[in-house]
């Protein structure tokens, strides 16, 4: 396999769109050893892949199954980031041939993606709690279908007959909990870390201790009911496109906070793209 340059010039994929990298333009090391392998002359199989939620509530992390046509499990590989251009409904080509402890890198059919996910590959299907695919599917990371692939070819990606996890009521109902859940809290910390230094002055000027109370107690508490405020309005948002997400509010609300983060602009592919992924 010859080795090609990662800053060679790209023609557009088929579909005539430049090729983007649905993962984090930032690459890890285990994300750039994949890159790497990404040649013009790369060998590639054609899989789906399935996204799904594999940590707790409060440490969402992800993964992505990677299936072959006809319904085996290649294995899956941890998702260490994402952009908002990351889309993993298409059809995808597998670089090379991963083993087990590879990293791992995607080509979507015509070119239009590429997918770097930044863990090892591990044998078999990821293990995910029961909330995951409703979790999935309000992050925008429609499922293939979970059956009915016939062998050999592709089967359709249907859709999942389910609202639009891209309303803007709802994303506004996300980036307000992501605020009161964790920007807040960090302005909060800062501005009562700069109060203690204050307190022994104001003490000394006679200020009465349940004023100096009014700060901490008050403000934290009108802030943790702004965070349940605010992560309530996101639960029902979210259950007016998954009537399940009432159920699982704490994982949907979580999750939407941690993963909504990284859905920053994405970056233009400069390596070479392999011509089998057409």
């Amino acid at each position: 396999m010859s080795a090609v340059p990662l800053d060679a010039p790209v023609p557009p994929g088929p579909t005539g769109a430049p090729p983007v990298i649905g993962t984090a333009p930032k690459l890890n090391k285990r994300q750039r050893v994949a890159a790497a392998r990404i040649v013009e002359d790369a060998p590639c199989r054609p899989v789906l892949l399935r996204a799904g939620i594999t940590g707790r509530a409060r440490m969402p992390r992800a993964s992505l199954e990677i299936t072959r046509p006809d319904g085996s499990v290649v294995g899956h590989a941890t998702l260490m980031n994402t952009s908002a251009a990351f889309d993993p409904t298409p059809r995808w080509w597998l670089v090379g041939d991963p083993q087990p402890g590879d990293p791992v890198a995607l080509v979507s059919e015509g070119r239009g993606q590429v997918l770097l996910p930044g863990g090892r590959l591990k044998a078999g299907p990821m293990v995910e709690p029961a909330w995951s695919p409703l979790a999935a599917r309000l992050l925008g990371w429609a499922s293939p279908p979970g059956g009915g692939v016939p062998a050999g070819g592709w089967g359709e990606v249907l859709e999942h007959g389910r609202g639009d996890p891209h309303d803007p009521a709802f994303l506004r109902a996300v980036d307000r909990f992501r605020f009161a859940a964790v920007a807040l809290p960090a302005i909060f910390f800062l501005v009562t870390f700069a109060f203690l230094f204050a307190i022994g002055p104001l003490v000394e000027a006679g200020v009465a201790a349940p004023v100096l109370l009014v700060l901490p107690v008050a403000g934290g508490g009108a802030m943790a009911l702004w965070s349940a405020v605010c992560r309530r309005r996101l639960v029902d948002a979210a259950a007016r496109i998954e009537p399940d997400a009432a159920r699982w509010g704490k994982e949907v609300a979580f999750t939407q906070s941690y993963w909504s983060g990284m859905r920053k602009d994405p970056a233009p592919w400069s390596g070479p793209l392999p011509h089998a992924a057409v």
